[in-house]
């Protein structure tokens, strides 16, 4: 479905039913269905959305720019456009930065907050020659599979799972592509993430390059109300690709232990 906001216009895919309803937000380089499999294995007790954020995927540019506040704007826009309010927020790498900005605002959908393998709420401490270099990781097909066996996995991803994050990121928009390493993940947004005031489960990957445990312990972890912290032994940043069954087994028996 596409749904229009003040912000962008956001194409986006409806899995499974229920009272409750998981907002899925994705990693830079991917799109909705980067949470495909996770949302499979939740569909069957919730209802779950996974817009593709703009700039990426089927979704429009962003009217505004692609700082964390305007794609936040963007995704509280589309669940106000679809009256939700019972919202479980689930965002990935970048995905998890806008939805930590997005639970500081304390919006009274919000009910719980997941973090999966998140940007920091401090700015990402990359130095300047590596985050040049991330602005072609996804210029080719070759740039991008190096990209992901070399950065951002610890362990294979094959097979259509594969294909679809190869072609995720060649799709996105030069501008959103540029806007994450010149701009956002350098935005410090800790004041807003100290605002938090629902329960935040954050999941981390043993073997993450890019927001390793250590550093989430130090950037994030910190800011979080109290948050319940899991470590997936042996798996890199693309959680939801290289561990989708994990993933949703931790959210749901979370969620379970919060309100059954």
């Amino acid at each position: 479905m596409m749904i229009e906001t003040d912000n962008a216009v956001l194409h986006v895919v409806e899995h499974g039913a229920g009272q409750r309803t998981l907002v899925f937000l994705h990693y830079w380089g991917g799109s909705g269905r980067t949470w495909t499999e996770v949302a499979k294995a939740l569909g069957g007790r919730h209802r779950c959305l996974m817009p593709d954020l703009p700039g990426w995927g089927q979704s429009s540019l962003s009217r505004r720019g692609y700082r964390i506040a305007d794609l936040a704007d963007s995704v509280s826009g589309m669940i106000d456009a679809r009256q939700l309010r019972d919202v479980v927020l689930v965002g990935h790498s970048m995905g998890g930065k806008i939805a930590q900005y997005l639970a500081g605002q304390r919006p009274a959908w919000l009910k719980e907050l997941v973090l999966v393998a998140s940007s920091p709420a401090l700015p990402m401490d990359v130095p300047e020659p590596q985050r040049l270099a991330m602005q072609s990781a996804y210029d080719s097909r070759a740039s991008v599979e190096e990209t992901l066996d070399h950065v951002l996995t610890a362990t294979p991803v094959a097979g259509v799972m594969r294909e679809r994050a190869i072609a995720d990121s060649l799709a996105g928009d030069p501008a959103a592509k540029a806007a994450w390493p010149a701009v956002a993940m350098l935005e410090d947004i800790s004041e807003t993430t100290r605002r938090i005031d629902v329960p935040t489960l954050l999941l981390t990957g043993e073997c993450d390059r890019v927001d390793p445990p250590a550093v989430l312990a130090d950037r994030l972890a910190p800011f979080l109300p109290t948050p319940e912290i899991q470590e997936l032994a042996g798996i890199g940043h693309l959680l939801p690709l290289e561990a989708p069954a994990e993933v949703a087994a931790h959210i749901q028996r979370w969620l379970d232990e919060h309100r059954g």
